[in-house]
């Protein structure tokens, strides 16, 4: 039985005879339009992903806008603006992350390289949602209660509820933190693009510094509200420093108010225990408890007269004084000591705006300095009951209008932070956890035990020809360094502006004629304070203007040399000091000096780089 051929296909025949070999298809058109439409495919995937990345960047981005423009709502004191700038903030960060969990986020994560970019996005955008979803609502609305109209209580003082609910508040901040930061931090940045790891490092610092100022925020906000008087009354003694009669932490502290806190509530104590507390000041009555050796760095009369107290650069010896005296005088202990002087009282009146007086004038952040400590002594000179009259008046109503609390809590904040940085405002407490808030604030005012966290080395000034002539006084600091032999000199440039011997009688020098001075120039007790452990090894000059009246010490474990220097009316002059460090590690150069009506400048060489890497 023969079999058919089938047809269109030729087989091997007998006898060694070959059919034609098979014909191929022509494939290669379809392979290629294959490619192209696969590619094209390819190609709209990405670009459809090019398009979601955009629109992540852009709602990210649109997100941060409306979070950065919290703080002018809240400076309006506008509530329902707050709530609808999170809501938006919400969508938009809730849309970038809808978006990053797509499925062609997924599968791009898994292309090599670029997939180590798309998680840092992804992880970096699930994170600032976590945080704009569940922190936000929580943050805005502790801003609404804590807006300055909500702050202020009636007769002055501060509204203590909102921030004891943000007590409330803080370990669930801190918990959300925490899961954002999980996100950031397994995150790996190694092989990241150079535009993603910085949005990666922007958001981590930010996550990053977030965590620990709530940590200090929870660890101090209820040592605060108890300052404020949440848990019982407190009392505090507030001094004035007068610059014009300069002291090595401010000035003359003759001045001064004591303030009672109760729930937030504060107001002025006037009454007979704060009149003997001021007759026993100025009456030299303190049965001080000082060391010999330290009373004998200073002029007799340092802790017989409540205005010398402040002669010690330490302020917590000056806190203690004003203490002791109270205490002896009242048979109760205050609950702390601030002290600030009528630059930093400027800076807090810039914030809250003018205050009228008595006689129609007014008082404002541009004239106090000038008002208090020059035209006051000229207008009334010698008439110490008609001073009297004008500073009570001034005291009176700046302090009602600060405690009023009719003011922008964030300008305030930045005038007392300016205050602060110019060692205007000091505070100490009794209570060591309340000291510590002092501390960590820097406005302790203490000299170091040690060189550890800090090389505190200053040169500070007291008056010693009783006058305000002070007012006149501009300074500089000046230290250059020997890393070599480990030896630093520190230089102090005085000014005297001083117009002439028409001042009144109040300012011009009254020790002076006793000594055959000009009652224009300045005698300023120069104290160099150097580091624990160093030695001082030379003094330019030597002994000062007036030799009888050097001194040499130790306090609280700083070596101490006092010279006395003469400044005349229109004069500059230098006084500088060569001290020998110890050996070891030194913490970074901390310069201190006594602030003045004006800044004092304060350079440090780059000589002193090898020895301080963190001067400052």
């Amino acid at each position: 039985m023969s079999s058919k051929p089938v047809p269109g296909r030729f087989r091997q025949g007998r006898a060694g005879n070959h059919a034609p070999a098979p014909r191929r298809r022509r494939r290669w058109p379809w392979v290629l339009l294959g490619t192209f439409v696969v590619l094209g495919g390819i190609a709209a995937v990405g670009g459809v992903f090019a398009l979601q990345a955009l629109q992540v960047k852009d709602d990210l981005m649109a997100a941060k806008s409306q979070l950065t423009s919290l703080t002018d709502a809240y400076k309006d004191g506008d509530a329902a603006e707050m709530q609808a700038i999170g809501a938006e903030a919400l969508r938009l960060t809730t849309e970038a992350e809808s978006t990053v969990q797509g499925p062609l986020w997924g599968l791009a994560a898994g292309i090599p390289v670029v997939g180590t970019n798309i998680t840092a996005v992804r992880a970096a955008t699930e994170a600032t949602h976590i945080i704009v979803r569940d922190a936000l609502p929580s943050g805005i609305q502790l801003l609404s209660t804590m807006s300055p109209d909500k702050l202020k209580v009636e007769g002055g003082g501060i509204n203590l509820v909102p921030f004891q609910e943000a007590q409330q508040t803080l370990p669930e901040l801190k918990s959300v933190l925490a899961a954002a930061q999980t996100k950031v931090s397994n995150i790996d940045r190694g092989d990241l693009l150079p535009v993603v790891d910085d949005a990666v490092e922007q958001l981590s610092s930010v996550v990053d510094q977030a965590g620990p100022l709530l940590d200090t925020v929870e660890q101090l906000l209820p040592i605060a509200l108890r300052m404020a008087g949440s848990e019982g009354p407190r009392n505090y003694l507030v001094i004035f420093q007068n610059n014009a009669e300069i002291r090595a932490t401010g000035g003359n502290a003759a001045t001064s108010t004591v303030i009672h806190a109760e729930n937030g509530k504060i107001e002025k104590v006037e009454d007979e225990t704060v009149e003997d507390f001021y007759l026993a000041g100025v009456s030299g009555w303190l049965d001080s408890d000082l060391p010999d050796e330290t009373l004998a760095l200073y002029e007799e009369d340092f802790d017989r007269n409540a205005q010398n107290f402040s002669r010690t650069p330490d302020f917590p010896t000056t806190a203690h004084m004003f203490s002791q005296l109270w205490e002896q005088t009242n048979g109760t202990q205050l609950d702390g000591v601030i002290s600030l002087d009528p630059v930093a009282l400027s800076y807090m009146l810039a914030a809250t705006g003018p205050v009228e007086l008595e006689d129609g004038s007014e008082i404002n952040g541009k004239n106090a300095v000038k008002l208090l400590l020059s035209d006051a002594y000229e207008k009334f000179g010698t008439n110490g009951k008609a001073a009297d009259a004008y500073f009570a008046d001034v005291s009176s109503r700046v302090f009602d209008k600060i405690a009023s609390g009719s003011w922008a809590p964030t300008a305030m904040i930045k005038m007392l932070e300016r205050s602060v940085n110019e060692d205007r405002i000091y505070a100490y407490f009794p209570r060591e956890d309340e000291n510590a808030l002092a501390t960590e604030f820097k406005v302790d005012g203490a000299l170091t035990a040690d060189n550890t966290k800090a090389t505190q080395v200053g040169i500070y000034l007291n008056d010693a020809s009783y006058s305000k002539l002070e007012y006149y006084l501009s300074t500089t600091m000046n230290v250059t360094c020997d890393a070599a032999s480990r030896t630093m000199t520190t230089t102090l440039t005085m000014t005297s502006t001083v117009p002439g011997n028409n001042l009144s009688g109040y300012t011009l020098a009254w020790r002076n004629p006793s000594m055959n001075l000009p009652r224009t120039t300045m005698i300023l007790d120069t104290l160099y304070v150097a580091p624990p452990g160093s030695t001082i090894t030379a003094i330019n000059p030597a002994d000062g203007d007036i030799r009888r009246w050097n001194r040499d010490g130790a306090e609280k474990g700083h070596p101490l040399a006092s010279r006395t220097m003469l400044l005349k009316m229109g004069e500059t002059k230098t006084v500088s000091f060569t001290t020998q460090l110890p050996e070891g590690e030194l913490g970074p150069l901390e310069v201190r000096y006594s602030p003045t009506v004006t800044q004092t400048p304060v350079t440090i060489d780059a000589s002193c780089s090898a020895l301080f890497p963190e001067s400052k």
